[in-house]
């Protein structure tokens, strides 16, 4: 199965049935292989270990700039000591978001919130979202108002989007999923993506 799409860090929520409900628990991706996962499993949902026996068939869905993935998936390993191992299916479904490209790219990011506005610096940046560090402690899974700074002859952009935890290893770097931004906006951070990866490909051509 190719899991190009699958990357350290990203965010998987797997599904445990658990008799007449069904629970829905966020783990991240430690390690990515050709055929399964090993993620991370929350201390706080340790009383659903019971549920997650080797062999017991659960579906997991990979969160990413690029869409949602839906696998149908067994637990490898159950959890333990914080992780959870899971094995894919040959066939997953694909809830496709727009694709959009992404580049490297470092300015200012602002957090606007009524106890006070944080300054942060970006890592990249698409038509989809920001990748971005944050030395203070963000709640994730929130919807945020933010500002991005494109270019600095022209006014901040306005931004509102969902924020997740981008990489399971760095506590301080997160992801802001845009929910609500303006399609004159979005065009320009498009073009600006497109300008960067025209300057990265004439410099990889010396």
């Amino acid at each position: 199965m190719a899991l190009s799409a699958v990357k350290r860090g990203q965010k998987v929520q797997i599904e445990v049935d658990i008799g007449i409900n069904r629970q829905i628990i966020d783990c991240y991706i430690i390690e990515p292989e050709s055929d399964r996962l090993t993620l991370s499993f929350p201390e706080s949902k340790k009383e659903y270990a019971p549920y997650l026996n080797e062999g017991t068939e659960i579906k997991a869905f990979v969160y990413s700039f690029t869409g949602i993935m839906i696998f149908d998936s067994i637990v490898f390993d159950s959890p333990y000591n914080g992780q959870i191992v899971i094995e894919f299916n040959e066939h997953h479904q694909v809830i496709q978001r727009r694709k959009y490209l992404r580049m490297p790219f470092i300015s200012d990011f602002y957090i606007i919130r009524e106890e006070g506005n944080i300054k942060t610096a970006t890592v990249d940046l698409g038509g989809g979202g920001i990748r971005f560090l944050c030395e203070e402690e963000l709640v994730t899974d929130k919807i945020y108002n933010a500002q991005l700074r494109l270019n600095p002859a022209e006014p901040l952009i306005k931004i509102e989007g969902t924020i997740f935890k981008k990489n399971f290893y760095r506590n301080n770097e997160y992801v802001m999923e845009f929910s609500r931004i303006e399609e004159k906006d979005r065009d320009k951070i498009i073009q600006k993506c497109l300008v960067l990866e025209r300057i990265q490909n004439t410099k990889s051509d010396f």
